[in-house]
């Protein structure tokens, strides 16, 4: 029989020396929140992707690997059953406060997409021949990633919609009225929690959309010299909502809606 969450809790803590009776204490330090969240979201993307997508034809599991700098590893991996062709998922919450109305009545939220290590010089010289870029470019895109590093980014727009607490620093969730009206533009009905409904709600991209020199992106690095067609994913991808329209207006897709995406890259 499985042991239940309280007993998996305990025997983490037991394991690790951690006292129980100050676990939710230690899961509160500001520097601690966001690592649990990013890891968190990467499992509430495999369960949402089990239950939209048909289980006679995809398999979704989290492949417990052990990454090192370099060495990409994998959030979310889907197989494909009828061909055995595997997508990886990259996990990504949107950024803190990353949502923004415009006086022309669009909308962006701004994705979160870095590398949680920058690379140093030494493994700038041992990648850079293996990623096929030179030292010099990928010292100054060290924190980027690029789209051979994944097939997928999955986000939740509900990060977009927190601060910091000037008084405690921890994150909270504060909309303001224009962000409440774009969350009911988008199917807020408020049958639900109007939190609740933020996080569930997330959007995909493949990386070849994402790439710098695609659909118009360009590069922000200041050093960069190839700033419309250098390859790199930007820090912080930008889902684009037109003034009348529920929709990204920019090749993202609802994950209800992601299976689109999965056929493309099955039969490319």
């Amino acid at each position: 029989m499985p042991k239940s969450w309280e007993e998996n809790v305990k025997e983490y803590c037991e394991k690790y020396n951690i006292p129980v009776l100050y676990l939710a204490e230690t899961l509160y330090e500001p520097k601690v929140v966001p690592m649990i969240r990013g890891k968190a979201f990467e499992f509430s993307v495999m369960m949402a992707l089990q239950e939209i997508l048909p289980t006679h034809e995809w398999i979704v599991d989290k492949p417990m690997i052990n990454a090192q700098i370099g060495l990409h590893d994998v959030d979310v991996r889907v197989i494909h059953k009828p061909t055995e062709k595997i997508i990886r998922i990259e996990c990504k919450l949107a950024k803190k406060g990353g949502y923004r109305l415009f006086p022309d009545g669009h909308s962006e939220i701004r994705v979160k997409c870095m590398r949680s290590r920058t690379l140093g010089s030494a493994k700038v010289r041992e990648l850079a021949p293996k990623l096929g870029v030179s030292e010099k470019v990928l010292a100054v895109h060290n924190d980027q990633y690029l789209p051979a590093d994944f097939d997928i980014v999955i986000t939740s727009i509900g990060n977009a919609f927190y601060a910091t607490d000037k008084k405690t620093g921890l994150f909270e969730w504060k909309p303001s009225k224009p962000a409440e009206d774009f969350l009911g533009k988008i199917g807020f009905t408020g049958k639900e929690n109007l939190r609740d409904f933020a996080f569930k709600t997330m959007f995909a991209a493949k990386t070849s959309d994402l790439t710098i020199g695609k659909n118009g992106i360009t590069c922000t690095r200041g050093l960069c010299k190839n700033k419309k067609a250098c390859g790199f994913i930007p820090n912080y991808p930008i889902i684009t909502f037109g003034e009348k329209t529920n929709k990204s207006t920019n090749k993202w897709v609802s994950l209800r809606e992601v299976s689109s995406l999965f056929k493309d890259l099955v039969e490319s």
